[in-house]
């Protein structure tokens, strides 16, 4: 069933069909929020509190726009609200054990697993300006029109960010690999 239709059968009185929805983005919301504060707790509160507010605004949501775009713009600014209520909040590195069933070598999979966890820190270290459009076109899959729209942006602005996003993260990796 397409998400316009769940919508309309919310507005209408059908509350249960909200659900539906939830289900089928609460991994994409969980996800944002996880890249911002890299806290499962954290994430877990805000991705309620964007179905919360989701709920409530449903009559606002635009036909036009894809559902997901709409539900990661209330993510985005859901995180920023968040931060800017919480300055003092730090984020902090949590160690999630790996568990792999390969044949690597054990030193291999540890230094992967840091790369990536570095990669991550430095995502999270980017200003929301440019962590966003990155996330929403690599992690929620969002087109460069689709992240415009959930940003209130122009088009250009959005390349232009996740053009920059991506050239910072690389200038950063090739110092990391200098110092290694």
């Amino acid at each position: 069933m397409e998400d316009r239709m769940i919508v309309e059968r919310c507005l209408n009185g059908d509350t249960d069909s909200f659900e539906y929805l939830v289900t089928k983005y609460k991994k994409l919301v969980y996800s944002i929020a996880l890249r911002f504060f890299n806290d499962p707790h954290l994430a877990e509160d805000v991705t309620q509190e964007v179905f919360f507010k989701a709920y409530r605004k449903l009559y606002m949501y635009d036909t036009n726009m894809k559902f997901s775009a709409w539900i990661s713009r209330i993510a985005h600014n859901t995180c920023i609200d968040t931060l800017r209520k919480n300055k003092n909040y730090s984020v902090s590195a949590e160690e999630n054990p790996v568990v792999e069933d390969t044949a690597e070598a054990a030193d291999e999979i540890l230094v992967r697993k840091e790369k990536k966890q570095w990669l991550e820190e430095q995502i999270r270290a980017l200003k929301p300006d440019y962590k966003t459009p990155l996330l929403l076109f690599h992690q929620a899959g969002l087109s460069y029109e689709e992240i415009a729209k959930t940003m209130n942006v122009p088009l250009s602005i959005v390349k232009n960010r996740i053009y920059r996003a991506r050239k910072m993260l690389k200038e950063k990796m090739a110092e990391y690999y200098r110092e290694a």
